[in-house]
């Protein structure tokens, strides 16, 4: 029994879409919805299971999965995401023949995802972090021509060359690595091969998530692929890289053993540099899609930076960033693929104006870009600032140059983001342009995550309260 409960929210998403492979493009669509609300029933099975499920593949060796606090978070921001894609890609990809393609490589890597998610051991995390970027590599690849092409290979180039960071790491740390993961009791210290190897798939996995200097991927896969899977691709998929940091720190090392030591010292330095040189590059890009591609590395960073605190108010803050990171950036890609699939615009200059032609669409961009930027009642404001205060009480002189970035930061999202949002509600008087909101199908998704961010952020305490009992448990 136990086998079954973990395995179906593998294998739902998995069987159907190899089906949508297989299917007619007037059938996808329906499939694949229903197929993803199935997979988010299935995500609460583990639940009623013992706690984990363990296959041995040879001595040593074995696939393992169990439900933890970090778990079932996961999970439900995953499900949740590519649900709200899924819905929206039926309207923004309706009449194109090769949908079947998107569909099905997009439900299979939700199977990945679930499987990483839920992976108990480093072995098992590292096979379906395997599968997750090679199931994706075709969503970048989706147009197809020479730039999608091109841009492919740079994602599969990157993901290649972080996987093997880690996977070097891993030999590296010998039998601590191999270790089920297990939070809270670590033997104490950690030689120099054991810090170097925890730096190694450190840096591995933070190519996933975005962090410089293996974050050109980001920037270069967003702009060609499909809306739905650059919102995919930064919102949640980033998050198997940081996924992959919180495992290795938290349940491989732990944070009582790497703290002061050279390998928290180098990935809080590379954080720091992340957050700023991100947003500046946000700041200066004119095209939308690279624009919000350079705000994920920035914003991605926010997570790393509160994970290298390695303090409870630390881990709890980079959860929080986590989860509305996650609603603000699907959304505010899959608003400017509304942009691109209806006006036809694809650069920041172009969007003037656009609060009147497209209100609701605008009106959910207005909600999460204030999110992002940190202003209250939105949820972003809730992580920044959790981020901010375990940073200053943390209080190493990189912790305070670290809430300075932050703050930094902070200006240049507004500089980047609020003046769209002004020039599209006031575009001037002479403007004129034909109303030509986006369908149900693309509105429904954006109005779900904006609530969530609001709601969220205007009662925190419940998700918060959360956060703060997983990471008390790490301690």
């Amino acid at each position: 029994m136990n086998t079954l409960l973990f395995l179906l929210p593998i294998m739902v998403p998995m069987t159907t879409g190899i089906f949508v492979l297989l299917t007619k493009p007037k059938q996808c669509n329906k499939i694949s919805c229903i197929a993803a609300l199935a997979t988010g029933i299935c995500a609460g099975l583990p639940l009623l299971s013992t706690g984990s499920f363990q296959m041995k593949i040879t001595k040593g060796v074995s696939i393992l999965f169990r439900v933890d606090g970090l778990v079932l978070f996961f999970l439900a921001l995953i499900c949740t995401a590519f649900i709200a894609a899924l819905v929206y890609a039926c309207e923004y990809l309706d009449g194109d023949v090769r949908r079947p393609v998107f569909f099905g490589f997009t439900l299979m890597t939700l199977g990945a995802m679930m499987g990483l998610s839920m992976a108990g051991n480093i072995i098992t995390f590292y096979m379906f972090f395997e599968l997750m970027s090679l199931l994706s590599f075709p969503l970048v690849l989706y147009n197809g021509g020479k730039r999608a092409s091109q841009a492919a290979m740079v994602y599969l180039g990157f993901s290649v060359f972080g996987a093997s960071l880690a996977l070097m790491g891993m030999m590296l740390g010998g039998e601590r690595t191999m270790q089920p993961f297990a939070g809270g009791n670590f033997a104490a210290g950690l030689t120099l091969k054991e810090q170097l190897a925890y730096l190694l798939m450190a840096l591995g996995f933070s190519c996933k998530a975005g962090m410089m200097p293996l974050a050109n991927w980001l920037p270069t896969a967003h702009p060609v692929a499909p809306a739905p899977a650059s919102a995919l691709l930064s919102g949640i998929i980033t998050k198997a890289g940081i996924l992959g940091i919180m495992r290795t720190t938290f349940f491989l090392f732990g944070a009582q053993n790497l703290m002061g030591t050279f390998p928290q010292a180098v990935m809080l330095v590379l954080s720091i540099a992340t957050i700023f040189a991100g947003s500046m590059l946000a700041y200066k890009e004119k095209l939308l899609k690279k624009r919000l591609a350079y705000s994920s590395v920035s914003q991605l960073s926010y997570v790393i930076f509160g994970l290298m605190l390695l303090s409870p108010a630390g881990l709890s803050g980079a959860m929080l960033q986590v989860l509305f990171h996650a609603f603000a950036k699907v959304g505010l890609f899959l608003c400017a693929g509304s942009f691109i699939h209806h006006a036809h615009v694809n650069y920041v200059d172009e969007l003037t104006g656009m609060g009147r032609r497209m209100p609701g669409v605008m009106a959910a961009f207005t909600c999460f870009s204030l999110s992002l930027v940190g202003i209250p009642p939105f949820g972003g404001f809730v992580a920044k600032l959790q981020l901010a205060t375990a940073a200053l009480a943390q209080g190493s002189a990189l912790a305070q140059i670290g809430v300075i970035m932050l703050m930094v930061s902070a200006l240049l999202t507004a500089g980047y983001l609020l003046p769209i949002v002004a020039r599209g509600y006031f575009p001037g008087e002479e403007f004129k342009a034909e109303k030509k909101d986006a369908g149900w199908r693309m509105l429904l998704p954006l109005f779900v995550l904006a609530f969530l961010a609001a709601i969220l952020g205007m009662f925190p305490k419940g998700i918060a309260a959360y956060f703060q009992t997983i990471a008390a448990g790490l301690f």
